[in-house]
């Protein structure tokens, strides 16, 4: 079949890391089962290639903004008027492509802007479509009075709804009355195998791999470190990510002395982060709010221990399958005393009957498993 992807978190490049990496592999599940794969997006600031073979990438041209999409404001006047244009000229755009790719389904990641694309294209030219809905998505426009009619529509006409969530699921189901499946985001790092697995250390080694804002918990991470230093705890913590928070966390290490403490690395290739997992004692998820962020399911597959707030789906997996120490969610206190106790266990081994559940769930977040669940709904 012929497959456009609509997205507003294309991969600009190779090693751009930050929009959604999880699609590279899902593209290369659906190539490796003969279908061809074309891509829809906005341009975007910085240098642009198409890295994968046979994938053609058209970025429609619209106002553009120096800010992520998810941060664009609609009181702000000037934002309005982004939004405004990337809609009109998304959608002037896309028809034309869709024919010259002689498309045959669509495939909208995520409700708005994609959703919204997949859904015209639709109702102009007859394209079935499904959508794949993201936790901002739902979470936080799913109950604006202005946007759910729109996302009603939207995901109503759908041929079929997933999320990347099993709690986003249940909401979906609960605002919009259709039937929603989970469809893991994941991927398989370059390098994986044959790496080797980081021993007992001193001081012990935390990871924290996610986007430097509050909604991540970023700065309760920061709290925790400082707390574990003031009891003098042996631990160091490593940070990759860049967000609007950086400035204040460089601030914050220096105020407190953890220069020696926190690594604040920003972005970093995918061989760069096989070395950081592996060579980790434990992979940190302290967010404030979440559905399954990409981490959690690398961290499975590198055999790490993990310390995840009770949010979203994060703390019934880490309880359910025993490979994730559960805390409340904006409790520093918490998260100190969960990392303490984590360097307390330094080297210990799940249980077999914990193993087993991690092997379990290991199956379940399979990017082959999501590639055949979207591809069901049109054999």
């Amino acid at each position: 079949m012929r497959i456009c992807i609509i997205t507003s978190s294309f991969p600009s490049r190779q090693d751009d890391v930050v929009q959604a990496p999880f699609l590279i592999d899902f593209i290369e599940g659906l190539k490796k089962r003969g279908h061809k794969i074309s891509i829809f997006t906005q341009d975007r600031q910085g240098l642009k290639e198409e890295f994968l073979e046979g994938v053609e990438v058209r970025w429609f041209p619209w106002m553009g903004s120096k800010k992520p999409l998810v941060h664009l404001n609609p009181a702000n006047p000037l934002d309005c008027l982004r939004i405004f244009s990337l809609f009109l000229l998304g959608r002037k755009a896309l028809l034309g492509y869709l024919q010259e790719k002689q498309t045959e389904i669509c495939l909208a990641l995520w409700v708005l802007p994609g959703g919204y694309f997949a859904n015209y294209a639709s109702r102009r030219a007859g394209i079935p479509y499904s959508v794949w809905a993201l936790g901002s998505d739902i979470y936080r426009y799913g109950g604006n009075p202005f946007l759910y009619p729109l996302m009603n529509r939207i995901i109503r006409e759908a041929k079929a709804v997933f999320a990347d969530g099993f709690d986003l699921t249940r909401r979906i189901e609960e605002l919009f009355r259709r039937k929603s499946f989970f469809l893991a985001t994941t991927r398989t790092l370059s390098g994986r195998e044959g790496v080797l697995q980081s021993q007992p250390s001193s001081p012990y080694r935390f990871l924290f791999i996610g986007r430097l804002e509050r909604v991540k918990g970023i700065d309760l991470l920061f709290e925790a470190m400082a707390g574990l230093e003031e009891e003098g705890s042996d631990a160091h913590l490593t940070v990759i990510g860049r967000g609007g928070l950086e400035g204040w966390a460089k601030d914050f290490i220096g105020k407190r002395g953890l220069g020696s403490k926190i690594t604040m690395m920003g972005n970093v290739s995918n061989e760069a982060l096989v070395s950081l997992y592996a060579s980790s004692d434990c992979v940190v998820i302290p967010s404030r709010s979440e559905s399954i962020p990409l981490v959690f399911s690398e961290a499975l597959n590198f055999d790490k221990a993990m310390i995840v707030t009770n949010v979203g789906d994060l703390g019934r997996l880490g309880r359910q399958y025993g490979v994730a120490q559960v805390i409340p969610s904006e409790d520093s206190v918490s998260l100190k005393e969960a990392m303490k106790k984590r360097i307390g266990q330094n080297g210990e081994r799940p249980e077999a009957k914990d193993e087993a559940k991690r092997v379990e769930l290991k199956r379940l977040f399979n990017m082959e498993t999501s590639v055949e669940r979207f591809l069901a709904d049109y054999s």
